[in-house]
This record gives C-alpha cells, structure tokens and sequence, in this order.
C-alpha cells in the first residue's frame, strides 16, 4: 500500500481562512472625519458681502481611498436671491490640528448649513463689536435625537477657545438640511 503525502497547504488554508473571517467580524470600523477650521479671512470675505445669506458645507475627502485620511468640509456661499457665489471653488476648510475624531455607530451625513447671522453671533459680542479670532473651528458630532452628524461651531485665537456665549448667544451647531430648511 502506497501512503500519500501529508498535504499542509488545505489546512492552513482553511485555517487562514477562518482567522480572516473572525478579524474582518470582530473589528468596527470607524469613519474618520477632521476637526477642520474656517479662517477668519475666509469668513470675513463672506461675511463683508451684502448679498451673502448663508454658508453650505459639504463633505471632502482630500484622498478617497486612503481610509486614514480623514472627511473635511468645503464650504460654498448662497446669496440671499439663492445663488451661489463660489460654486466652482469652494472654500476647503484646513484640518486644525491634526486633530481627528472617530465616529462609530448609526449616522446620517447630508450638507450643513450656518445662516450668515448664526456666524455673526459667534464672532461678534452683544453690543456688535467684532471679537479679534484666528478662525471659527468646526468639531464633528452625532446628534442623538436624529443620529445627523452636525459640527459643534468654536472660535479661537492664539491657539485658544473663546467662550463667544453671551446674552442672545448659546452654543451654535451647524444645521443638517435636510431635514432643516434653508
């Protein structure tokens, strides 16, 4: 009787296998969106136009098949007859600081918008006054009550956050749209 050689190559295989299979199972993959910011030159452009009524921010993927490379915003200007001011180059907003958050879980994404008063608010006190900002930095969250990713509005100087609250002034998030009308 002939005795066949042992052949290792169909049990690894299957051994590869299945430990491919419980790695791909057992890992959540999170979706990377960037802290990104909106320089003050930008948004004082925009804001020292009077036809300017609000700003539309879409997603941006600077590399889309790089899943390290994190979703940006750009941002695009509407007049108040509904026109956009800047619909080939729309403003890219810069990731401040390298910093990157991971969001995990169920999640609608669709544009966001700030009216131009909503900004105004941010960078202005209650008497009017302009505040002095580097830029107004945009942090990615997941609204519960609709799992909408919209982004928690800051302003910042020299590196720093300033409380912009006042009187007529809370925390400002960007409005997803839909479901919020423009």
């Amino acid at each position: 009787m002939k005795k066949r050689p042992l052949n290792f190559l169909k049990p690894i295989a299957i051994a590869s296998a299945v430990c491919l299979f419980f790695a791909m199972t057992s890992c959540k993959q999170a979706t990377r969106f960037a802290q990104v910011k909106y320089t003050a030159a930008q948004v004082n452009y925009w804001l020292d136009s009077s036809t300017t009524d609000s700003f539309i921010f879409q997603f941006y993927s600077p590399q889309v098949d790089d899943v390290k490379k994190p979703y940006q915003l750009v941002s695009y200007i509407l007049d108040t007859a509904g026109n956009y001011l800047n619909p080939v180059h729309p403003d890219t907003l810069a990731i401040a600081k390298d910093t990157l958050i991971n969001l995990t879980g169920p999640v609608v994404l669709g544009n966001n918008y700030l009216t131009k008063k909503a900004i105004k608010a941010v960078i202005s006190t209650d008497s009017g006054k302009k505040r002095d900002y580097d830029y107004l930095v945009f942090t990615p969250k997941i609204l519960a009550s609709n799992q909408h990713l919209v982004y928690a509005i800051g302003l910042v100087k020299n590196g720093q956050l300033i409380n912009y609250a006042d009187g007529d002034t809370q925390d400002i998030d960007s409005n997803p749209s839909p479901p919020a009308k423009m």
